[in-house]
């Protein structure tokens, strides 16, 4: 039986695209005859030491700060390497130790250090190298120190570079990574947990208040990458014309975002908006296809997306949807669509008004199974195994 072991930043019930990628696939490797263990941060609510369906997972205390965890997850990640016979980590926090261990790890029963190349994988999910100033909300120290912190990660050298769209393999290849050791796999999605409930979605909107409004629906983390502050300038435009328009934004408060929360709170007060935007905290991963369904749109308007879970999780649904044309987005995005540039809040605000009269682009269904990727992930493995 051959045995995979995780070595990730986050796994549920950590909330969040890539911990449910990562489920997905650990789960679907147990099914497949793999041997799956997963080292990853503890979070409030879990427990440090589980056997969730078939996937045997470690836990390990940060304090609080990722920054911690490639340091405190070494001695777990080195015992756990011993059995294994590939290593796949993810960006960031997990490459450091990952590569360390991947390339030096215990096989003695008397714990000898012992030279040994584990083959290793990393998934990149989004490549920021010089444009962290530019995405993120964070102070500029902190900006400067992330860049760094990302080209240290791709100086390492990895048996393959897992790309979750073409727009992320383009990225990788523009910071001189080699094309040949890059393979895409989209994320999959649970269209069985992706599906449409009308009795559902009217329930919630009568609970919300919205039973004759239109629309308008964002999740995601609060701040710039996200293109929330430009939806919101673009959605005031549109609100004084369209008194029925409303937006559902389901916002994380937590600390890592919490500058970006506040700041978004003060703008909606700034354009007048308490009436018409309904600020939620994220819902349970059981209960969002409810909340995705409510929305008559559902708006993405990211600077940047690896893949773009809410773009392709909205049309799993069939949901209307306003994208970025830039990054994944024009790749996974189906069904009724309108494409604006980013940061364009006129355009924003335009499309917004076609989506008001139902003018979209119908674009032909995508779909990103699990089964595929998990076959795609598994493939790779084989290639990769002596």
């Amino acid at each position: 039986m051959p045995h995979i072991l995780f070595c990730l930043d986050y796994y549920p019930p950590h909330i969040g695209g890539a911990e449910v990628l990562f489920r997905n696939l650990a789960e679907g490797l147990v099914r497949a005859n793999w041997e799956v263990d997963v080292i990853t941060q503890r979070v409030e609510g879990s427990v440090a030491e589980e056997v969730k369906n078939g996937v045997h997972i470690r836990r390990i205390n940060t304090f609080g700060t990722r920054y911690l965890f490639p340091l405190l997850c070494l001695p777990a990640l080195w015992k756990a390497s011993k059995n294994a016979d590939i290593l796949h980590c993810t960006t960031f926090a997990s490459t450091l130790p990952s590569w360390l261990v991947s390339n030096n790890r215990f096989l003695e029963e008397d714990m000898a250090p012992m030279p040994f190349k584990l083959p290793l994988v990393l998934t990149v999910h989004e490549v920021w190298v010089g444009k962290w100033k530019l995405f993120s909300d964070a102070s500029w120290l902190t900006n400067t120190i992330n860049n760094l912190i990302e080209r240290f990660i791709y100086w390492f050298n990895y048996q393959n570079y897992i790309a979750v769209s073409h727009a992320t393999e383009r990225a990788l290849v523009a910071i001189g990574k080699p094309a040949d050791k890059i393979t895409t796999i989209y994320n999959g999605i649970d269209y069985s947990h992706w599906k449409q409930d009308d009795e559902a979605r009217e329930k919630l909107r009568r609970e919300l208040g919205l039973q004759d409004s239109f629309l308008f629906f964002f999740s995601g983390r609060p701040g710039r990458s996200k293109g929330l502050p430009t939806l919101l300038k673009a959605f005031a435009e549109v609100a004084k014309e369209h008194p029925q328009a409303r937006l559902l934004a389901l916002l994380s408060n937590n600390k890592a975002v919490a500058k970006g929360y506040k700041e978004a709170l003060q703008l909606v007060a700034e354009l007048d908006l308490q009436e018409k935007v309904i600020i939620h905290e994220p819902v349970p991963y059981a209960e969002l296809p409810h909340y995705v369904m409510c929305a008559d749109t559902v708006v993405v308007p990211s600077l940047s997306e690896g893949f773009g879970f809410a773009a392709a999780e909205a049309c799993a649904l069939e949901r209307p949807v306003i994208a970025t044309d830039n990054a994944s987005l024009p790749e996974v995005v189906s069904g009724k669509v309108l494409l604006v540039p980013p940061r364009d809040v006129a355009m924003l605000a335009e499309a917004m008004r076609k989506a008001l009269r139902d003018e979209f682009t119908i674009v032909p269904r995508r779909e990103f199974t699990n089964e595929e990727n998990i076959a795609a992930h598994i493939r790779l493995y084989n290639s990769l195994l002596p």
